[in-house]
């Protein structure tokens, strides 16, 4: 007779199951089921934890604080020992996405052709709207996943790097300052000219200082921003309806230009690419949809990345990209 194989348990798992059950009040444990691993977790965090009370066992406040901490523990270790198999031509699913509407020109509708292709019962609740409470939002599972800049990301964010981008000058076609002074579409412009226009200037948050102004008051010199706006699309219109500039992606500049009458420029002053990422909670590292989800967004936006393939090929990509 074969015998059917049992699902692994680490030994820390059961001692964690242990105790969660009995601070969650399962009364059934018998006394030999708990006192071995009670008496090591005892030793470990110098704390009863489990306390007699009449015929039951009551937690200890520092117990009862542990709960919260051993549910993800339990979760983790559920996911990670008996992975579930994931079917995107018959999952039915709704992920959560938040990005600049940079990702909204660039990789939305590309996505969401893949996804009636390949997974036509996953849906997508999408927003372009980031602001100071989208990490939280992402933290407390309101959001699956965020497309943003690499940064500093918190210890249980996990990430990976998608492209880099470059970025451009848009005027609107025939702008009288630049054709005063010569400057044609396509050609540079003097970058003590570029400051003494107005500018249009993209900021997520406004008081956040921006790579932009950092690198021109390297230069001893200064922009006048006459309009702050959160998504690369007002930039664009804004600088077609009137005399403002503004410096926006490079490969929406390109896809847009034409339809919005706008004359693409050189940056006149050194601005290294931005290298876009997407983040995710650790919690969902080791899910199958979800990674899957994340190839469908790697396979679009990867091809757009402004920098030669030997350089691309040296990131190191996966979860394990913490940079703090």
């Amino acid at each position: 007779m074969r015998v059917r194989p049992q699902p692994i348990e680490c030994a820390g798992c059961l001692v964690a199951r242990t105790v969660y059950r009995a601070c969650r009040g399962a009364s059934w444990l018998s006394q030999p089921a708990v006192s071995a691993p009670l008496g090591r977790l005892r030793a470990a965090f110098g704390d009863p934890l489990l306390m007699r009370d009449g015929q039951q066992m009551r937690p200890t406040e520092f117990a009862l604080a542990l709960v919260l901490p051993l549910t993800q523990l339990l979760e983790d270790s559920s996911r990670l020992l008996n992975p579930a198999s994931f079917d995107p031509m018959s999952a039915v699913q709704a992920f959560h996405i938040a990005a600049s509407d940079f990702f909204t020109e660039m990789m939305l509708p590309g996505l969401m052709a893949n996804l009636e292709q390949r997974a036509p019962g996953i849906s997508l609740r999408y927003t372009d709207s980031l602001n100071l409470q989208t990490m939280d939002d992402l933290r407390e599972a309101r959001l699956d996943l965020i497309l943003l800049p690499a940064g500093n990301f918190s210890p249980w964010v996990d990430w990976r790097p998608i492209f880099h981008a470059s970025y451009v000058v848009v005027a609107r076609q025939d702008h009288p300052v630049l054709r005063q002074h010569g400057v044609t579409p396509a050609a540079a412009m003097p970058v003590e000219l570029y400051c003494s226009l107005r500018h249009a200037a993209f900021r997520v948050i406004e008081m956040a200082s921006d790579r932009e102004t950092a690198a021109l008051a390297a230069l001893g010199l200064q922009r006048e921003v006459v309009l702050s706006v959160p998504t690369f699309t007002a930039v664009l219109r804004s600088v077609a309806a009137t005399n403002l500039v503004g410096i926006v992606p490079r490969r929406m500049a390109v896809k847009v230009a034409i339809a919005e009458g706008l004359a693409i420029h050189p940056l006149p002053f050194a601005l290294p690419p931005t290298l876009l990422a997407m983040i995710w909670h650790r919690r969902n590292s080791a899910s199958h949809a979800h990674a899957w989800l994340r190839d469908q967004v790697s396979e679009i936006l990867t091809p757009l990345d402004d920098l030669e393939q030997s350089s691309v090929g040296s990131l190191v990509l996966g979860s394990a990209g913490n940079l703090d």
